[in-house]
C-alpha cells in the first residue's frame, strides 16, 4: 500500500507555522501542503501523479514529520549537509490520510506545485522504537531533508519497502498522545521549546448552557481542480445555536519560566469579506493544562438568508508586544457553513403564505367587520412571524 512520509523542517518564519497547525487542528480537520516537485523523492512524485489520474485509490495514510539539526535555532541559516540520526532531532507530528491531490504544471516540471490535503488523526509515540528504524531507512536511500540538491534534499517520501510490514506502528487515531509529541519538542530543545501549546479538541453546540457532543466536520468539495480550494471539511452550523470551542492547553515541565506570562489566544474571521460574521474582540485567556470550552460570541447578519454561507475563525496565539516574525505558538483555522434550519425555512413561508391568504380573504370576500379585522390580526401576526423566522438576524453565543 501507497504510504507517505511528509517532513517539515521550518526553516523560515513563513513555514514556521505549519507543525503548530498539525499539532493544534482538530481530528479530521484537513490540512492542505504544497511542494515543488523537485522536493519529492521520485517515487513519491510518481505515487501523487497516480493518484491524481485515479483518485479512487484515495485515501492512502500517511505520517507527518519534523526534522531539524540539532541545536538550530530560529533565523539560522538552512542547513547544508542532509538531516542524519546523529546530528538531527526527528519527532512525529501527526498521523493522516492523503484524501485528496493535484498537479498544477510549471514551464520548469521540477517546478510543479504538487498539492497534498490531509485529514488529519491521532498521535504516534515520539519515542516508539519504528520511528528511529524509519528515520535510518530513509537516511540510507539519501531520502531526508536538506542535503546536496541532486542526490538527496527529499521531503517527501515513500515508506521503505523494508517497513511495509511495521507500517500499522506508523498510524494511529490515539489523541491522547499529544501532550507527549509537545513534550519531545520540548525535551528535544528544538525551535519550538519556548512556544506556547494548544489544540482544539473539537466545536460543540451549547444546550441549555451545557456543551454537548462534538459536531462531527462534514466535506465540501468545490469546483477547483488545484490550490487550497479544491477539497474543504466545516462545522456545519446554524443560525440562532450556540457553540463553543473546546481548548486543550500543555504546558510542559522542561518549559520552566520560559513561557510567556500572559499569552492568549486570538479569534478573528478568515474569508468573511461579507461580514457574515461578528466576533468577540476580547482573546481567550490561557489556562495551562486544563481542557476548556471556550465560548465565543458570532452574529449572523442576512445577506443571503436562503443560502448557505462559507466563513470561518483564525485562532493565534499571541502576546502583546510580541516582535518575532515567527509565532508565538499554536495556531489553526476552522470553516463553517452557515445555513437557517430546514424547518424554520418552511414554517416561516407558511406562515407568510398563509397570512398572504387571508389577507387576500380580506380584500376579496369582504368579511363583515369583525372577521375583517380578526383576519387582518391574524395575517400580520403570521407575517410578523413568518418574517421574524426566516429574515431576523440571530447570534450564536452567550
Amino acid at each position: 500500500m501507497t504510504f507517505f512520509i511528509v517532513f517539515d523542517t521550518c526553516t523560515h518564519a513563513r513555514y514556521y507555522g505549519d507543525v503548530h497547525e498539525v499539532l493544534a487542528l482538530p481530528e479530521s480537520a484537513v490540512i492542505r501542503y504544497e511542494y515543488k516537485r523537485y522536493l519529492y523523492s521520485a517515487a513519491a512524485a510518481a505515487a501523487i501523479e497516480m493518484l491524481a489520474r485515479d483518485p479512487t485509490r484515495l485515501p492512502v495514510p500517511a505520517l507527518l514529520m519534523y526534522g531539524q539539526k540539532k541545536r538550530f535555532s530560529q533565523g539560522d541559516a538552512e542547513p547544508q549537509t542532509m538531516l542524519t540520526r546523529a546530528d538531527s532531532e526527528f519527532v512525529p507530528t501527526r498521523s493522516a490520510d492523503l484524501m485528496a491531490v493535484a498537479v498544477e504544471r510549471s514551464a520548469d516540471r521540477d517546478s510543479d506545485v504538487l498539492y497534498m490535503h490531509f485529514q488529519l488523526r491521532g498521535f504516534v509515540t515520539p519515542d516508539a522504537p519504528i520511528i528511529g528504524e524509519l528515520v535510518a531507512a530513509l537516511e540510507a536511500a539519501n531520502s531526508l531533508p536538506f542535503g546536496d540538491k541532486q542526490t538527496q534534499y527529499t521531503w517527501i517520501s515513500l515508506l521503505p519497502g523494508s517497513l511495509a510490514p511495521k507500517q500499522s506502528q506508523l498510524v494511529s487515531d490515539d489523541q491522547t498522545l499529544w501532550s507527549m509529541v509537545v513534550d519531545r519538542l520540548i525535551a528535544l530543545a528544538t525551535q519550538f521549546e519556548n512556544d506556547v501549546f494548544w489544540r482544539v479538541k473539537g466545536l460543540v453546540q451549547i444546550t441549555n448552557g451545557q456543551p454537548g457532543p462534538k459536531m462531527p466536520l462534514k466535506d465540501r468539495r468545490t469546483n477547483k481542480r488545484v490550490h487550497s480550494d479544491s477539497w474543504r471539511r466545516d462545522y456545519g452550523l446554524f443560525e440562532a445555536k450556540r457553540y463553543a470551542v473546546a481548548i486543550q492547553t500543555h504546558s510542559p515541565e522542561g518549559h520552566g519560566v520560559a513561557v510567556p506570562a500572559g499569552s492568549s489566544i486570538a479569534m478573528t474571521s478568515l474569508d468573511d469579506d461579507d461580514k457574515v460574521l461578528g466576533l468577540s474582540s476580547d482573546p481567550l485567556q490561557i489556562v495551562p493544562n486544563q481542557v476548556e470550552y471556550k465560548r465565543f460570541k458570532i452574529s449572523i447578519s442576512n445577506d443571503a438568508a436562503f443560502d448557505t454561507r462559507y466563513t470561518g475563525i483564525r485562532l493565534e496565539t499571541q502576546l502583546q508586544n510580541h516582535a518575532s516574525a515567527y509565532p508565538l505558538g499554536s495556531m489553526c483555522s476552522l470553516t463553517f457553513s452557515v445555513r437557517k434550519e430546514l424547518w424554520r425555512l418552511v414554517f416561516g413561508l407558511i406562515s407568510l403564505c398563509v397570512g398572504a391568504g387571508f389577507l387576500a380573504i380580506v380584500a376579496v370576500g369582504k368579511p363583515n367587520l369583525w372577521w375583517g379585522v380578526t383576519l387582518t390580526i391574524v395575517a400580520a401576526l403570521l407575517g410578523w412571524c413568518g418574517y421574524y423566522l426566516i429574515f431576523k438576524q440571530f447570534k450564536f453565543g452567550k
